[in-house]
């Protein structure tokens, strides 16, 4: 009788253990996909930065080279003016 409750709850016991090692896979399973995870946001993060640091550099271009073509017009504009169309 005694024998048979041992067996009882060592089999209890172990029937817990089982279930606590299932529960600590899943747990590292789930941990492993979060870390990918986060690598992968972490990654796309990086190559935003990188976009925006490359329109950055771009956006700036475009504005000297718009300066430029300004002073240009207007360099043109006035040694256009010198000439008078006749009507």
């Amino acid at each position: 009788m005694y024998a048979e409750k041992a067996s009882a709850s060592l089999k209890e016991v172990v029937d817990g253990i089982q279930t606590i090692a299932g529960s600590a896979r899943k747990m590292k399973e789930i941990s492993i996909e979060q870390a990918d995870s986060m690598d992968q946001v972490e990654q796309t993060a990086e190559r935003i930065a990188e976009v925006v640091q490359n329109n950055s550099v771009a956006a700036e271009e475009t504005s000297a080279t718009s300066e430029e073509l300004t002073a240009q017009a207007t360099t043109l504009s006035g040694m256009v003016s010198v000439f008078k169309l006749r009507e």
